[in-house]
């Protein structure tokens, strides 16, 4: 073993366990680590900034230290030899713990934001990014039978050479169901703060891929809006609940859908000629049928 793979075995590590018993979708397994990373990175900037060192998100890496297949363990510790002057920062068990921490308190606020009553943005305290991030933690497990999601934080001991957990939190499959429901409702109501240059306008698709129209990125998804232009445009939908409800639309086998009409209210996005370029639908009202499709 390395010098390098013993700093990590020994650092203070991140422990999570997806305790599920079923198969997976490899999708939705990266998506989870994937979102834990993008939210360790996001937690040690902010940890970083009081001290008056920069990092770059980019510089601020999980490793996997142990990975177990029966049900998914997994172990994560920070790269203490590539961070220099920041690793006391990363190598402290008090970071990793609140890390861990945090990581359950907001889980819980999700888990009350699905029972809440009415929700108005200035009541979300985090950003999208962070919503979304921990919707694909908590999905997984949500989505499985009898499962439960541990987190921990957890440093090696040098007397007895084993790990000890400083810190643990769990939450069964229903509490995960209800905290990705939580996430959904809050990315709507963000979503729903954002003015439409058009409300309530008729859109139709020009052509589109199989996959879920993308909020970013690459995009083969085009559409007419009349009232607009008579050319077809690159079309993101931005809520992902409307991304689901157009591919159910579009997936449909009982009509024609370049012949259906979405009601949307949308962003127009103009190149510098000022001639509109692209579409960002922010909200989906209603559907409309064409007369001569069964529905």
């Amino acid at each position: 073993m390395s010098e390098q793979s013993q700093s990590l075995m020994k650092a203070p590590r991140i422990r999570l366990h997806l305790n599920v018993h079923e198969p997976v979708e490899l999708v939705e397994l990266t998506l989870a680590f994937q979102g834990l990373g993008y939210e360790y990175q996001s937690f040690v900037k902010g940890q970083a900034l009081p001290s008056g060192e920069r990092s770059k998100n980019g510089d601020v890496k999980l490793y996997i230290t142990k990975l177990e297949t029966n049900c998914i363990l997994a172990e994560m510790a920070p790269a203490l030899p590539l961070f220099g002057a920041l690793a006391p920062i990363f190598s402290d068990l008090n970071t990793v713990s609140e890390f861990v921490r945090n990581i359950g308190q907001l889980i819980d606020w999700l888990r009350s934001v699905e029972k809440k009553g009415e929700l108005l943005p200035e009541e979300i305290p985090y950003s999208k990014r962070k919503l979304s991030n921990v919707r694909d933690i908590v999905r997984l497990v949500g989505r499985a039978k009898d499962a439960n999601l541990g987190l921990q934080a957890i440093r090696y001991e040098e007397e007895s050479g084993k790990d000890r957990a400083v810190l643990e939190m769990t939450f069964t499959d229903s509490a995960c169901q209800e905290a990705e429901r939580g996430a959904i409702r809050a990315l709507q109501v963000l979503d729903g703060r954002e003015k439409a240059d058009l409300e309530k306008v008729l859109m139709y698709f020009y052509q589109t891929n199989i996959e879920d129209p993308k909020s970013t990125g690459r995009t083969g998804d085009k559409a007419i809006i009349s009232s607009v232009s008579p050319e077809p445009l690159s079309v993101y939908v931005i809520p992902e609940t409307d991304q689901q409800k157009i591919r159910y639309v579009l997936d449909d086998k009982s009509h024609n859908p370049l012949h259906t009409g979405f009601v949307v209210d949308v962003n127009i996005e103009n190149d510098r000629k000022g001639r509109p370029r692209i579409y960002r639908v922010l909200r989906v009202h209603d559907v409309i049928y064409d007369e001569g499709d069964a529905v």
